[in-house]
């Protein structure tokens, strides 16, 4: 039995629920007290604990089961739901210190819940189908990303905020469930990387007979190595640069310049969230076809271009056009960057590497979310989306010439250079048929495990 739809029903669960949780630290700092600096500041709590913490998750994902860890982990998000729910009766100077109070708790989950969704991925579905499963993956976190506002908004109108965190919890608690519940599938990766554990080398010996400190540091000393996965990295750096604007700026452009609804805005967002399944679907098309790097750094330009756009345009029709547009491009860039990751990383370091990702895609859109809200705040948040756009822009130019390595890359199972330096992390290698037999995967079989019911 094919494992990989469970999976991917749980994590959605999850992802839409932790980032209601995000959300509705977004919208109460704006209802409560009007200002985009707390938002962006509870934002970049939520997504700063994994800086550290972050770290520490990938190498007990490398050492321990991630489904452990995951269920352990979202206990957090709850004590965050807890706190936001006292927070809606308090004094105004508690509300801060509760509300600020949550996001650190959710950023906690966050710190270790997302690595270990990637890391555990490879226990529930075919080995020669890990690329595959990678994007779907990622195609649950983007679709939470997006689906979140929506929800939260919708209830917010029907129930209060009660009824937001009432069914966050929900969510969690049937998540959990759904994947304690899980068998591994019977052809999975993890038995072949067990197998390659034992035969390992005295390096990954060593690895493996670590402390927890020296094995974050061995993870470090992996990211730098020579091929794509640092490259790639650096590129996952600009690409979510996007995500906090996106998050902070667009529920004020919303309300303020398209002069929305509380329901309008929530059906505005969550365009993000079918513009970034799109772009991951196209992906599993695109992948395929031309030169990926140029793919790549191309579909960033997009992205970036039109984030900036919707700071100048006040017709809905128009905003739309150019918000899914922006975020099709995002949603295709994220995916093969992150199924490249996954793909080309040494099993026995997959933890630590996937960690490193997930800190990028929390404390990035952290950061930018914190400065596009002190901007919006000094300014105003037109000034403050067009210069994160033209940021963008600038950095993905720089990079077209810069990063060598990306702007050359045909395809993830291509060598990077002519003195043998493969597309690995460490000193792992390509499966060449598992790579071979994943292309000519049929997209039937790729959308049913995708888009789980």
């Amino acid at each position: 039995m094919n494992k990989l739809p469970g999976f991917l029903l749980s994590c959605l669960l999850a992802f839409i629920a932790g980032h209601m949780v995000n959300y509705s630290i977004i919208f109460l700092a704006i209802d409560w007290f009007d200002s985009p600096m707390l938002a962006g500041i509870g934002y970049g709590l939520c997504f700063g604990p994994p800086v550290i913490l972050g770290w520490f998750a990938g190498v007990y994902c490398d050492r321990y089961s991630p489904r452990r860890v995951i269920l352990i982990a979202q206990n957090s998000f709850l004590i965050s739901l807890a706190l936001l729910y006292l927070a809606l009766n308090a004094q105004a100077v508690w509300q801060v210190v509760l509300l600020l109070s949550a996001a650190f708790f959710a950023g906690v989950a966050w710190s270790f819940v997302s690595p270990a969704r990637f890391a555990a991925l490879p226990a529930f579905i075919a080995a020669q189908k890990l690329t595959t499963g990678t994007i779907a993956l990622n195609l649950m976190v983007m679709s939470g990303f997006g689906i979140a506002p929506m929800v939260v908004k919708n209830l917010q109108v029907s129930f209060g905020y009660q009824g937001v965190f009432a069914v966050a919890a929900l969510m969690f608690i049937a998540s959990s469930i759904l994947l304690a519940r899980l068998r591994h599938h019977p052809q999975s990766s993890v038995i072949r990387e067990n197998e390659q554990t034992q035969q390992s080398g005295p390096e990954l010996t060593a690895d493996n007979q670590a402390s927890v400190w020296q094995q974050v540091v061995n993870g470090w000393k992996i990211l730098f190595k020579p091929g794509m996965v640092k490259p790639l990295l650096l590129l996952s750096m600009i690409t979510y640069l996007l995500m906090g604007p996106m998050q902070v700026l667009l529920p004020v452009i919303a309300e303020q310049q398209l002069g929305l609804s509380a329901q309008g805005q929530g059906n505005y967002l969550s365009l993000v969230a079918f513009s970034l399944i799109v772009g991951g679907l196209l992906s599993l098309f695109t992948r395929n076809i031309g030169k990926l790097g140029w793919q790549l750094n191309l579909s960033i330009l997009v992205a970036a271009s039109g984030l900036g756009a919707l700071a100048l345009i006040s017709d809905l029709a128009l905003s739309v056009a150019v918000l899914i547009t922006s975020g099709i491009a995002g949603g295709i860039a994220i995916s093969l960057i992150v199924a490249g990751l996954n793909q080309l990383c040494e099993p026995a370091y997959r933890g630590r590497v996937m960690a490193c990702y997930t800190i990028i895609g929390q404390v990035i859109p952290a950061l930018s979310g914190v400065v596009s809200g002190i901007v919006a705040q000094a300014f105003d948040s037109q000034i403050a989306l067009m210069a994160a756009g033209g940021f963008i822009v600038t950095l993905i130019f720089i990079a077209l010439f810069r990063l060598i390595q990306i702007t050359s890359l045909e395809s993830f199972e291509q060598p990077t250079s002519d003195s043998g330096q493969g597309s690995h992390c460490g000193k792992g290698e390509r499966d060449v048929n598992a790579v071979k037999a994943d292309k000519n995967e049929s997209i039937e079989e790729i959308t049913h495990a995708s888009l789980p019911k």
